[in-house]
């Protein structure tokens, strides 16, 4: 009697296995580590889906490049892997839009299941694609996309389906996060720890997908996508990035008790519309979001039922993100194996988006004042006269005529607070704004 629990199986059991015949788009970080780790637990994916998989064509743009892999596998004919009958599974890890977006929607009217692990293409365009794969009855995963090896897209599809999520948020950037917490405990410049980060490969020589916000955006929209059941159009989405914050306001947000983090926050108001924003915030040390450094990524909700959760892990590099794509192809495979189909996620149309002027939040604000024995009275007077009420202060004089206080508000309505800071701005004690950071107020 044979033994089911060896991980090798005899060449007649394995004959009798579905072949699933894979064709790998991209054989960068992510698609290296994803064909090695298909091979190297080839014995154990078998067991655990049934099936003999097997990665049968590489599409890569040199192919003079050594690779580690059987140069027979690759070819420069994207298109033709998509197109290749005997294909039944296209994994895309090229990323971007093209021509990573005209590759999936050509296998996907080839009839094959993708899984990719492209944020921006899913942002921009994963409705249709999703309906797409849904019309086919195929499957289309996209955990990579979100979090790297945070295997949160899946929780949200299946277990945790059934709660109802008032507001989620995310740190989403591991770059960002880098440097972000390097000023925190250094006290060190933006502009000094990003070249820093570049030297370390944690920053692109192009850094502003990254730190003006941009993945961030893709990653929290796909995200808010699937917990609120509707596209979120990329530009309903409020977006800033990291690069006005100043180590002096670590500083004020430390001794106010809170750190700074580039924050992904989705939430759905009463009224059904919803809102979903990037943007620096401070987050109190309590947080479990505070203490999540480094190139780490986390995400937060709070649903009704399960109450709150916080998943966290690596949120880039090859490894990390392979182990998200293989863990989806997976998936496809016991589908594959069961001759079972689509889980492609069901979408409404686009729900209302909300707006920033409404957002009621603490917010923190740095002015550049003249020192003199009135200036906080005015300033104080001037806010006052927009009902924005002062929680705490913080101040200190920079040179003989300067000096510099921090506030923050009591929760206050956005559009309220800028009104209140433009009639500041006018009076002649204040030099300028030096900057104003939302704090984030978690409301269950």
């Amino acid at each position: 009697m044979a033994n089911l629990l060896n991980p090798e199986r005899s060449s007649s059991a394995l004959n009798r296995l579905p072949q699933l015949r894979i064709g790998l788009l991209g054989y960068g970080t992510v698609g290296e580590g994803t064909y090695r780790m298909l091979e190297d637990n080839l014995a154990s994916i078998r067991r655990k889906t049934g099936a003999d998989l097997s990665v049968v064509r590489i599409g890569i743009r040199d192919e003079k490049k050594t690779r580690r892999a059987p140069r027979e596998l690759f070819t420069a004919d994207n298109m033709g892997i998509v197109t290749d009958p005997s294909v039944d599974l296209v994994v895309e890890a090229i990323g971007g839009i093209d021509p990573a977006l005209s590759l999936v929607e050509a296998a996907l009217d080839h009839g094959k299941s993708v899984v990719t692990a492209n944020k921006e293409m899913m942002a921009k365009h994963g409705a249709r694609l999703l309906e797409k794969a849904r019309a086919k009855q195929i499957d289309l995963h996209f955990e990579a996309a979100v979090g790297g090896g945070i295997p949160i897209v899946q929780v949200l599809k299946h277990q945790l389906a059934g709660n109802d999520v008032p507001m989620m948020m995310g740190i989403l950037n591991g770059t960002s996060n880098y440097i972000l917490t390097a000023m925190s405990q250094e006290g060190r410049p933006f502009d000094e720890v990003l070249a820093e980060a570049q030297l370390k490969g944690y920053a692109e020589a192009d850094p502003t997908n990254d730190v003006e916000g941009f993945d961030t955006m893709y990653k929290i929209s796909i995200l808010a996508s699937i917990v609120y059941g509707g596209p979120v159009p990329l530009e309903s989405v409020h977006r800033e990035g990291i690069t006005g914050v100043d180590a002096i306001d670590f500083e004020y947000a430390d001794v106010l008790g809170y750190t700074i983090k580039l924050l992904g926050v989705a939430e759905e108001l009463a009224d059904g519309s919803v809102r979903v924003r990037v943007h620096p915030a401070f987050v109190p040390k309590a947080h479990s979001l505070a203490s999540v450094n480094d190139v780490f990524n986390a995400v937060w909700f709070h649903g009704d039922f399960v109450g709150d959760l916080m998943f966290s892990g690596r949120g880039a590099g090859g490894d990390p993100t392979a182990s998200a794509v293989v863990g989806d192809v997976i998936d496809v495979a016991r589908n594959f194996a069961a001759k079972g189909t689509g889980s492609a996620l069901p979408f409404d149309p686009p729900r209302a988006a909300a707006g920033m002027d409404d957002l009621v939040s603490r917010i923190y604000v740095r002015l550049d004042v003249l020192d003199k024995p009135n200036t906080l009275g005015r300033i104080s007077t001037a806010f006052g006269d927009y009902n924005v009420g002062l929680a705490a202060m913080e101040m200190r004089t920079t040179d003989a005529n300067h000096g510099e206080i921090a506030f923050l508000t009591h929760p206050v309505r956005e559009a309220q607070f800028v009104a209140a800071l433009e009639a500041v701005e006018q009076l002649d004690v204040v030099y300028g704004v030096g900057n104003w950071i939302r704090a984030v107020e978690v409301t269950k």
